[in-house]
């Protein structure tokens, strides 16, 4: 599920940018929608993170929280 990206010292790790997400999108629900680049940007702007994070983990977490929250239906899927 993730990318195999292991955070350099002082980046934040998967379970801090899930948590930053979590609360971002709350804020911001349109956040999700957003390519991970500036999601990450976004995180260290709205105080969810002192650190910028890796562009790549941000996407697994996007993912990781969509699935969490069930970002789909699955009668869509049958459409």
């Amino acid at each position: 599920m993730t990318s195999g990206y292991i955070p350099a010292k002082g980046e934040p790790g998967p379970d801090e940018i899930l948590e930053a997400l979590r609360e971002a999108s709350s804020d911001n629900p349109r956040l999700t929608e957003m390519p991970p680049e500036e999601v990450a940007r976004q995180l260290v702007l709205g105080g969810h993170l002192q650190q910028e994070p890796s562009p790549a983990l941000v996407a697994d977490m996007l993912d990781a929280l969509e699935a969490e929250e069930g970002g789909f239906d699955v009668d869509e899927l049958s459409e």
